[in-house]
């Protein structure tokens, strides 16, 4: 599992949520053991569904190695709108949002001004997918129609009623990306083979998967230098503009 590459995480998860639990320490910690540069986490639980601000908050105060994909509920209305503009100013990369959790498809009319203020912010978009019905990955490639110029990620690679979606899903759209934390190898490969290294992120998922679990799943595809760098670190650098 040893590896010379730069590695950025593009989904963790920080909060709690039933028997899940992450503490910025303990994401720290675990970074550290793996060699994990940095981490971009989002809230989980609670604080995804209800108390998005305090789960906002949290992501926001943590140390400069972990960035954060805010949310808000799309059923908040203006409020949402206002937490975003409020997190973009404390420095957020990127939107979140749950569909399953959260209590709407991703075509609805709700979820439009989220959308469109993401665009204006230049934010990507990370869609959980895979949880029959609402995080639909056929519904987030309508939307990449959509927006061309936002770049949408399918949190968890469409795991684990849809994943089997997923190659055809971003051979239909250019600016569809996959985060390979939920994902095996052999999906990962059929993706970067037919539609790119450069369009997979690594993910951890922790604390649901673990870094030993999805890094040895991409130890298992023998990749060339380039594209193992590019999903490891260049890809997520490139989306989210981190520095």
């Amino acid at each position: 599992m040893a590896t010379n590459n730069r590695i950025i995480d593009a989904h963790a998860m920080l909060g709690v949520e039933n028997h899940l639990a992450m503490e910025v320490d303990e994401l720290l910690r675990r970074m550290d053991v793996y060699g994990i540069e940095a981490a971009v986490a989002r809230p989980m639980g609670a604080e995804l569904v209800i108390d998005f601000v305090a789960g906002n908050d949290r992501l926001l105060s943590t140390p400069n190695r972990i960035f954060a994909w805010v949310t808000a509920n799309p059923w908040a209305g203006v409020r949402a709108l206002d937490e975003l503009e409020r997190c973009r100013d404390r420095g957020a990369v990127g939107l979140f949002l749950h569909p399953a959790r959260q209590g709407f498809m991703p075509t609805e009319p709700m979820v439009v001004p989220l959308l469109e203020q993401a665009t204006n912010f230049n934010w990507p978009v990370m869609f959980h997918t895979g949880t029959y019905v609402n995080a639909d990955v056929l519904a987030v490639v309508e939307l990449a129609r959509r927006y061309p110029s936002v770049a949408f990620v399918a949190g968890f690679g469409g795991f684990a009623d849809m994943w089997f979606e997923m190659p055809g899903a971003m051979a239909e759209v250019e600016n569809l990306y996959l985060d390979l934390s939920m994902t095996w190898s052999a999906e990962i490969k059929q993706i970067t083979t037919g539609s790119g290294a450069d369009r997979v992120l690594y993910g951890s998922a922790e604390p649901r998967n673990r870094y030993p679990v999805t890094l040895r799943a991409l130890d298992r595809l023998d990749l060339e230098g380039p594209q193992r760098q590019a999903i490891l670190c260049d890809n997520v650098r490139r989306i989210l503009k981190l520095p």
